[in-house]
């Protein structure tokens, strides 16, 4: 008779704790948003150049022109 008490105390315990059902499943991660939008294409009829600059001896910048082959354009004339 003990040993059926004592095996029913067990059970119940079991029971109470929910050693006999299984953990909930969870729920699968959502894809993580990009940071920012994806850029613009670009267009095929116009030529881009690198984006870099060049400083003149008077302290202007000049970058390259898409017109003159991605050439630098002329640095400005000093003023006197």
């Amino acid at each position: 008779m003990i040993k059926l008490f004592s095996a029913l105390m067990l059970l119940l315990m079991l029971a109470a704790c929910g050693a006999g059902t299984p953990a909930p499943a969870q729920a699968p991660a959502a894809k993580p948003a990009p940071l920012a939008p994806p850029p613009p294409p670009m267009p095929e009829d116009r030529r881009v150049c690198p984006a870099d600059v060049q400083e003149c001896p008077g302290g202007a910048f000049v970058s390259r022109n898409p017109d003159k082959g991605c050439a630098f354009d002329a640095c400005p004339a000093a003023k006197p």
